[in-house]
């Protein structure tokens, strides 16, 4: 059996961290003339959480240049690993203990998330991740893909196993759609009840993890 964990809402709790970071970049956009003047809250930008950064953009700011779009999401990766590196990055309350659980029944774990790779190595040095998981699949390797395509490569390089997809977005269950894999869908996390409605089950707590599985 092998888990395949979202990590932005599902194992890290990332929302004043890029709260933070979101408002950075905007106050460099306001500053340059290419937004007008506004103060965006954590609540305000967690719904972007989990999307990848091209979408998130092209949702947010559609009508930005592409440059100015890619230097405004740039500054927000390169604020959100300074956060990391300075100790700001944690794991949900329940995860760590949840994570050591599963490792002990011999569970092997994978990170797929639409994150960028250097995000990915930030919070495996930070939050020493490889004591529990295999290997790490980061959209920006694959181009910012959906994750259900992605989950094409992972399964062609592990294809001698059963498989579990854990997440709080729409991106994550549609993983288990698209191959035909059981589903968790973690409600504690930035997605909305409609988006975790198709799960084949739903936790309020990291805590129900290992029960669940």
């Amino acid at each position: 059996m092998t888990l395949v964990f979202d990590y932005d809402g599902t194992l890290h709790n990332t929302k004043h961290l890029y709260g933070c970071a979101f408002r950075t970049a905007y106050d460099m956009l306001v500053k340059e003339g290419h937004a007008p003047a506004h103060t965006y809250s954590d609540d305000d930008v967690s719904k972007y959480l989990g999307v990848n950064a091209p979408d998130m953009w092209n949702s947010f700011m559609p009508e930005l240049p592409k440059d100015i779009m890619q230097r405004a999401s740039m500054t927000i990766g390169r604020e959100m690993i300074s956060g990391i590196r300075s100790g700001k990055a944690c794991l949900y309350e329940g995860i760590p203990e949840a994570l050591d659980t599963l490792k002990s029944r011999g569970m092997r774990m994978f990170i797929l998330s639409n994150c960028r790779n250097s995000y990915m190595e930030a919070h495996r040095g930070q939050l020493m991740l490889d004591r529990w998981f295999d290997d790490y699949f980061c959209a920006e390797e694959y181009g910012f893909i959906p994750k259900e395509d992605i989950f094409l490569s992972l399964k062609e390089k592990y294809p001698d196993t059963s498989y579990i997809m854990i997440g709080d977005r729409a991106s994550d269950i549609k993983v288990g759609i698209a191959h035909g894999i059981k589903t968790i869908g973690c409600a504690y996390g930035f997605g909305t009840g409609e988006e975790l409605a198709a799960a084949d089950c739903v936790i309020a707590s990291p805590n129900e993890l290992p029960d669940i599985i």
